[in-house]
């Protein structure tokens, strides 16, 4: 084996280490991460379609502790509310899509509980094909099963000491923020490979 092909099983080696963790940590995310305790906040359902079809249906379980929860109008979505007496505790938006390789953002604004507690979001994707992904297993290393009809749900801490910047509303979605953080310092780290690479070959010919 040449010395010029190891270079280049080398290079294809980092790219596939750094995309697979990028492509399996896409998923869908309810923000924000934190809220204040009793505090009435909107919360944005983040939802990408990974698949080859249509993303046709989201629906999200509004667990016990979150109370009010009230749908925000979304143009081109039929929105449906499920209760138990008065409370909410499921919404599904149906009648839309969500292309291939796209996302969209659903959202609704609810109190949170009122005591420091996490809130666990379990979601469920339904695509044009008649298949659901269910959001709703606990994460772990591993982000989906073998046929991908499971995934992580997303979690948002309720706490007393949120600052109040931080606390009402915001639609900075700080998890993809950080993923195009890691991601960058990962391409860099690439290009520098493949710098020193190049100097490497130039010498030796």
């Amino acid at each position: 084996m040449t010395f010029r092909t190891k270079i280049s099983i080398a290079l294809a080696t980092i790219a596939t280490v750094i995309a697979v963790p990028a492509s399996a940590s896409a998923h869908v995310v309810v923000r924000p991460n934190e809220v204040n305790v009793a505090a009435y906040q909107t919360f944005t359902v983040s939802v990408p379609n990974e698949k080859e079809n249509l993303t046709t249906s989201v629906r999200i379980v509004i667990p016990d502790g979150v109370n009010n929860a009230t749908p925000t109008v979304k143009p081109g979505w039929e929105i449906e509310t499920k209760k138990t007496g008065d409370k909410v505790t499921e919404i599904s938006w149906t009648g839309g899509a969500i292309p291939v390789g796209q996302r969209d953002d659903f959202t609704f604004s609810a109190q949170a509980p009122d005591k420091q507690s996490t809130i666990i979001w379990k979601a469920y994707q339904k695509y044009e094909d008649g298949t659901t992904v269910a959001w709703d297993q606990k994460p772990t290393d591993k982000q989906g099963d073998e046929d991908g009809a499971k995934g992580p749900y997303s979690a948002t801490d309720v706490v007393n000491d949120l600052k109040a910047d931080e606390s009402a509303g915001s639609s900075d979605d700080s998890e993809e923020s950080s993923a195009n953080v890691t991601g960058a310092y990962a391409l860099a780290g690439v290009a520098l490979a493949v710098a020193v690479i190049s100097l490497t070959i130039k010498k030796r010919s």
